[in-house]
């Protein structure tokens, strides 16, 4: 099994929440404060650069599962699934994206995504 931590349309009550179903819910997190989250119109996106903490959920996914994600985000051609830190010292996967061709993005200083389309 893997620890998935999502910040997006993956969160429950958003449009893409449904693949996550059949997985555990293991609670609302935060990240350590080491990231920018950028706002790409429908959806939003980590840099791994910054001082914000990034709230979302942790799921326990199973390998399907992180491979079927890994396809709706795109990784490794749209967003890369890497390991982050949250807060309290877990190491998970979460979906980041390349700095350079997101750093001019409109950023979501609070660091939750909220939108919903």
């Amino acid at each position: 099994m893997n620890k998935l931590f999502v910040y997006g349309t993956l969160k429950k009550g958003y449009s893409r929440n449904s693949v996550l179903e059949e997985s555990k819910f293991l609670g609302e997190h935060i990240t350590k404060p080491n990231f920018t989250m950028v706002d790409l119109g429908f959806f939003p996106g980590l840099l791994e650069i910054g001082n914000t903490s990034i709230t979302g959920e942790l799921y326990e996914v199973s390998d399907e599962i992180l491979e079927y994600c890994d396809k709706i985000e795109g990784h490794p051609t749209f967003y890369f699934r890497k390991k982050i830190l949250l807060k309290n010292n877990q190491i998970v996967w979460s979906y980041v994206l390349d700095y350079k061709t997101y750093e001019s993005k409109p950023v979501i200083v609070s660091g939750v995504w909220n939108k919903k389309l």
